[in-house]
């Protein structure tokens, strides 16, 4: 403790009184004729500074001079002077006594003016927050209630309105016109006094008698009769009394959906409220869904051809990282707008000052009757932002006018899932006008996102065994599906009458599993058919391609991974020896692909290369493509820029090295080819074997996605591929692929023994990518 030196006492030293406020505190008060105490005022008992927690307040009082209040800890020794000294002199004293009576409000709060008696609560109240031993003292909580009802002596009824949750209430009432702002809220309860758990939430609007409605959302156990609920603002104090609660109170979700004049301050008060809740209460966390859900806000455009300005928002999608998409379209021929403004459901706001991304909407021109070659209403727009305390489902948003106006804009419910997100996004906008610009700073800000969160719900997939096959496979066969299963009769039907399929391990990919019981019925009467061991992982959503081959060779045993597409087809048997021989027998090789035909027999791919079509994109292709079986150029074993995924042949310690197929590609197209540029960044050789032909009926899962079939994910993908790998392609397309290429530095990790065959690469001409008409048609390449 520290011994304060003080003055001697003198006639200009107060008469302080003691008040007891609960178990372990006082509050000292005095009255002085003179100025306020200047510096800090120090509570001494025996000349020794009193333990901390300690504050004073001087209020002036009608008369012109000043009450100071003081709480300090209660004093234990009776009879000892307690002394309160500021600026080295005791301002006022007082006889600690064994028994201190209750304060007198009327008392404590008489000649105060109504801005002093706030200040005199809210000191009382703003200690409490700093001393939690205090707001759990009954005497205190006693204290507190005299002060408040001597202000408000008949306090207004607080009505309990709907139930948020089990453990919440949404409680209403009112406050007048002239209350001011609020600054906090109290509630009083026989033991307690404490900050209420939400804030109040006070209405724009006025009732017929002047009144704002006042909402409140708190525990139910906070709301007994009897309970105070005080309401700090800076004009005044009002208190409200809790009223009981009705049985058979309405659900939050049934109040909002009956009464659709809830206004937009109250919606969002309720939503910001339960989602802080929702950090630590998953039953709070799950009311912001269902409110979103299943009380949407009704949609709203403007899209009147008699209107000289119309406008919607047809989607609006939060990235969950804090980013917004938005599509839609305004037809303002006049230039009478000045921007949009977006509000979020939890209080945020987002600016958007120039519609830069436009592109012709054909039924906006209709509708208008404008030329379809000259609108340009249709628009896509990403803004970044701080994440939302929980998922935002819907926005609102005004479009502004100059002369300071609005147009309100509600679009409709966001997908809910992660993946309908991401196909709501990747459709909004016609493949045409995806530009390199629209992709990098609208389209892959809100994708990305929206993809990894779809990624990261993925669970473990259902695996269905058919017989039991070898313990240790040579080769793990792997077979993503996807809603094409027609192919599979011809496919299985080959495996099962090929003597070289005998060692292999064959794994499906089911990636579509609303089509789990019609295969697994399939592959089961096929099983009992040909006898063919095989096993089906049957993943809990449509997580792509990459994702299934991933998958697959996490439950595969081989020590060579083989992905094969299900619409390919050996052209005859011993086609997976010879694939595995070449593979082994290639000096540094990563992986080897084989020869795809089309069902007329022409080449489909010869191996992959990568070229830039005419507005300068990188794109797949495949050589000789649309040539025939037997083009001479084709028919020699080489090595080529990339092989493609629709039959790939790598060792697992390649797979593990390279880390796998890249999972960022959306649904499906690219993952082969980024593959086959980290193998070669590896430091490996990839080669292409024509001994080996099987068909190749192309594309015909990924023709079935309309994720895919609808937007622009194509263009998005390309642009991600090009993005990661633009100098490498560029380095590979420079490359004489005529020539044998010089052995690779080859990584030590990657090595392996080499067995006796040698290369069969011979003098036969090759033309080079992008410079001959050998080259035949240019396509994408994934199937």
């Amino acid at each position: 403790m520290t011994v304060l030196a003080v003055l001697p006492a003198s006639a200009s030293i107060a008469s302080a009184q003691l008040h007891a406020l609960g178990d372990d505190f006082v509050l000292a008060s005095w009255e002085s004729d003179g100025p306020e105490p200047s510096g800090r005022v120090v509570p001494t008992l025996d000349g020794e500074e009193v333990r901390p927690p300690y504050t004073t307040l001087s209020v002036r009082t009608s008369w012109g001079g000043q009450r100071v209040l003081s709480i300090l800890r209660a004093p234990r020794t009776s009879g000892a002077p307690v002394r309160f000294v500021a600026q080295g002199r005791v301002v006022a004293e007082v006889l600690a006594e064994p028994q201190v009576p209750d304060p007198d409000p009327a008392f404590l709060l008489g000649s105060l003016d109504a801005p002093s008696r706030l200040r005199v609560v809210r000191f009382l109240f703003d200690f409490a927050r700093s001393t939690p031993a205090l707001r759990s003292d009954g005497g205190f909580a006693t204290v507190c209630r005299r002060m408040v009802l001597e202000l408000s002596p008949t306090p207004s009824p607080l009505v309990a309105r709907a139930l948020a949750t089990d453990e919440l209430l949404l409680c209403g009432g009112s406050l007048s016109s002239g209350f001011g702002e609020v600054t906090g809220a109290v509630i009083i309860t026989p033991g307690a006094v404490g900050p209420s758990p939400f804030d109040v939430c006070v209405g724009s609007a006025l009732d017929r008698r002047g009144r704002a409605a006042m909402s409140l959302l708190v525990d139910k156990a906070l709301c007994a009769p009897g309970n105070l609920l005080v309401v700090l603002g800076r004009n005044g104090l009002a208190c409200r009394a809790f009223s009981a609660v009705a049985p058979n109170l309405p659900s939050l979700t049934e109040r909002l959906s009956t009464r659709r004049d809830t206004p937009l301050e109250l919606r969002q008060y309720i939503l910001n409220a339960l989602a802080r809740r929702g950090r630590s209460d998953a039953t709070a966390a799950a009311a912001v869904r269902e409110l979103q859900v299943l009380a949407p806000l009704p949609k709203r455009q403007v899209a009147d051809a008699k209107r000289s300005i119309g406008a919607a928002l047809d989607l609006a999608v939060p990235t969950g990282d804090g980013g917004l998409f938005l599509a839609g379209w305004v037809h303002d021929p006049h230039g009478l707008s000045g921007g949009l403004t977006v509000h979020t459901p939890f209080g945020g706001e987002r600016r958007l000052e120039v519609l830069e991304h436009r592109f012709p909407r054909e039924d906006v021109a209709k509708l208008f009757g404008t030329a379809p070659s000259t609108d340009r209403s249709g628009f896509v727009a990403y803004l970044p932002g701080a994440p939302e305390p929980a998922a935002a489902l819907q926005v609102h948003a005004e479009l502004r006018l100059g002369s300071g106006g609005s147009i309100w804009l509600v679009p409709p419910l966001r997908p809910l899932s992660p993946a309908d997100a991401r196909a709501a996004v990747l459709g909004s906008l016609p493949p045409q006008h995806a530009t390199p610009l629209v992709l990098e700073t609208v389209i892959a800000p809100a994708v990305a996102p929206l993809h990894a969160a779809h990624m990261a719900s993925r669970g473990e997939p259902e695996t269905v065994g058919f017989g039991r096959g070898p313990e240790t496979p040579a080769v793990s066969v792997i077979i993503p599906l996807y809603k094409a299963l027609e192919f599979l009769r011809f496919q299985l039907s080959s495996f099962a009458t090929d003597p070289g399929m005998a060692g292999a391990e064959l794994i499906f990919v089911l990636d579509s599993p609303e089509q789990r019981d019609e295969l697994v019925h399939m592959l089961h009467g096929f099983h009992a058919l040909y006898g063919l061991p095989m096993r089906v992982l049957v993943q809990p959503a449509n997580y792509g391609y990459s994702a299934a081959n991933n998958a697959g060779v996490a439950a595969s045993a081989g020590r060579t991974l083989l992905f094969l597409n299900s619409d390919v087809i050996p052209d005859q048997p011993g086609w997976l020896p010879a694939l595995l021989a070449a593979l082994e027998r290639a000096p540094g090789a990563g992986a080897v692909g084989p020869k795809l035909l089309f069902d007329d027999d022409s080449l489909q791919h010869a191996g992959l290369y990568f070229d830039r079509d005419v507005r300068g994109r990188w794109y797949n292709h495949h050589f000789f493509k649309g040539l025939p079986r037997d083009f001479l150029p084709a028919r020699r074993e080489r090595s080529v820029p990339g092989v493609t995924g629709a039959c790939l042949m790598m060792t697992r310690e390649t797979f593990d090295a390279v880390g796998g197929f890249c999972e960022d590609y959306v649904i499906g197209d690219y993952e082969d080819s980024d593959l086959c540029l980290r193998i070669r960044k590896a430091g490996l050789d990839i080669r292409y074997v024509p001994s080996v032909e099987l068909y190749h009926l192309e594309r015909r899962s990924i023709s079935r996605h309309q994720g895919y079939t609808r937007g622009v994910a194509s263009e998005y993908n390309g642009w991600l591929h090009a993005r990661r790998w633009a100098a490498m392609m560029e380095e590979l397309a420079a490359r004489d692929w005529n020539e044998p290429p010089p052995p690779p530095a080859l990584e030590d990790s990657l090595m392996r023994p080499l067995s006796a065959g040698a290369p069969t690469d011979t003098a036969l001409p090759v033309a080079v990518p992008g410079k001959s008409r050998l080259f035949g048609r240019a396509t994408r390449n994934r199937s």
